[in-house]
C-alpha cells in the first residue's frame, strides 16, 4: 500500500542508463507529440518519460523511502511487485544526460495498480487486478533535488496522458492524498471524493478522483490544435 502524498526533501540520487533505458529515450524523443512537449517539464529537450525496469528498482526504493515516513513508504518488495505486474502502469521521468559520465537520472515517477470498484480500500489497494477498470495512483513522487520545478505536475499529466491513451479500459483514476495536497490535485483537474476510510500511517487521507473521459477529451483537444 501506498499513497500519493510526497512529505519531505531526500539527497540527491543519480541513476545510471542501461542500454533498455537509453533505447526508450532515443525513441520518445524521436515520436514525441506536440502533447509530450507541453507536458515536459522545463528542459523538454531533456527530461522525458518512459516505463519503469527492474533496473530502476534500487533507486525507486531510494527515492521513495526518503519522500515519505517509513510507516507510508511502499516497501522495496511492493516496488518490485508493481513494476512486475503492473509495469503498465509504472512511469518514471529522467533527466537525460544529468547523472555521472553523462548516464540518465531519475528524477520523478508514478505508479498505480488496478482494482475493481469505485472507491478505494486497503485491501484493494494491495494488490492488482489486471481486470479492473479502475486506476490507483500509489505514488507521485519527485526526486528531492529536483522539487519546486513543476516536474511533479508535469509528470503526473504525462503519467494520464500515456494512461488514457494507451488502455482504454481505465474508466476513473483515484488517489488518496493529504489535507496539505488538496489543493495540488484540485489544480490538475482532480476532485475531491471525502475523507478516506483508509488507514495509512497516523494522518487523515482524502480521495480524490479524475475521469479518464475528460482527460481523454484533453488529450484529443490538444492533438488537434
Amino acid at each position: 500500500l501506498m499513497l500519493a502524498a510526497v512529505l519531505r526533501a531526500a539527497t540527491p540520487i543519480r541513476a545510471h542508463r542501461t542500454a533498455e533505458a537509453s533505447s526508450h529515450r532515443r525513441a520518445h524523443l524521436k515520436h514525441r507529440s506536440a502533447m509530450d512537449r507541453e507536458f515536459s517539464p522545463l528542459e523538454p529537450e531533456t527530461l522525458f518519460y518512459r516505463p519503469a525496469t527492474g533496473d530502476d528498482l534500487t533507486v525507486i526504493a531510494e527515492i521513495e523511502s526518503n519522500s515519505y515516513p517509513p510507516d507510508e513508504a511502499a516497501s522495496p518488495e511492493n516496488l518490485r511487485y508493481r513494476v512486475e505486474n503492473a509495469g503498465d502502469y509504472f512511469l518514471v521521468g529522467c533527466s537525460a544526460g544529468s547523472g555521472p559520465g553523462g548516464a540518465d537520472e531519475i528524477v520523478s515517477y508514478v505508479c498505480g495498480t488496478l482494482i475493481k470498484g469505485e472507491t478505494l480500500t486497503h485491501e484493494s489497494m494491495s494488490t492488482h487486478d489486471a481486470d479492473g477498470d479502475t486506476l490507483c495512483i500509489h505514488s507521485v513522487v519527485t526526486e528531492g533535488g529536483h522539487r519546486r520545478k513543476q516536474i511533479g505536475t508535469k509528470t503526473l499529466k504525462a503519467y494520464m496522458r500515456w494512461i488514457t491513451t494507451a488502455t482504454p479500459q481505465v474508466e476513473r483514476v483515484l488517489l488518496l492524498c493529504k489535507r496539505n495536497l488538496i489543493g495540488f490535485y484540485e489544480g490538475t483537474g482532480w476532485k475531491m471524493v471525502g475523507e478516506s476510510d483508509v488507514v495509512h500511517g497516523k494522518d487523515q487521507w482524502y480521495e480524490m478522483e479524475q475521469s479518464a473521459a475528460r482527460f481523454r477529451a484533453l488529450v484529443a483537444s490538444t492533438e488537434q490544435d
